[in-house]
């Protein structure tokens, strides 16, 4: 189980590296109406603080939880308690994330944003850029890693419970009374 936990670590500290946001826009040239298509992603540590917390408190929940067994000979009642710690990080981090992603405003108007004749928007941003922490439309613009990441944030959850759970189950049968 322990194996599994790590592997969804590593597996979630990943795709902290995949696009998580994404802007997508066409440009139409005056005159001639030649229409051209631009994306730009960016990654979880890219584009919201949030999302950055989330994926560092699921990492650290999975290495301590791992870390836990190393301990267990020396302190045997130090890991049980520290597993529940990790496990309400882990928790705490998956929270994070959906709670940034429900703060990402919706989309306000259907057909897109609009004409912008200036390449330049505002304090250097041009237009496409992601700018941290102030993201939009969450309907169209989040992208595939987040969700890849909400389900490996799920199931490393999931799997600390059941551990959690079997060893607690395992320690009630083996227990004298």
């Amino acid at each position: 189980m322990e194996r599994s936990i790590g592997a969804l670590g590593v597996l979630l500290l990943a795709d902290s590296f995949l696009p998580w946001y994404r802007l997508s826009w066409t440009v139409v040239r005056y005159g001639t109406g030649q229409q051209t298509h631009h994306v730009n992603t960016a990654t979880a540590w890219h584009s919201s603080s949030g999302w950055s917390l989330a994926v560092l408190l699921g990492v650290v929940a999975a290495i301590g939880y791992v870390t836990c067994g190393v301990y267990a000979d020396r302190w045997p009642t130090l890991p049980a308690r520290l597993r529940w710690l990790f496990l309400l990080t882990g928790t705490t981090g998956l929270l994070v994330a959906t709670v940034s992603w429900l703060a990402i405003p919706s989309v306000d108007a259907p057909g897109g944003y609009g004409f912008v004749a200036a390449g330049e928007i505002a304090g250097g941003v041009r237009f496409g850029d992601i700018v941290r922490d102030h993201l939009s439309a969450r309907e169209v613009n989040v992208a595939w890693g987040f969700y890849l990441a909400v389900f490996i944030m799920t199931a490393l959850v999931l799997l600390m419970l059941l551990d959690i759970v079997r060893r607690a189950d395992r320690n009630a049968v083996t227990s004298p009374g």
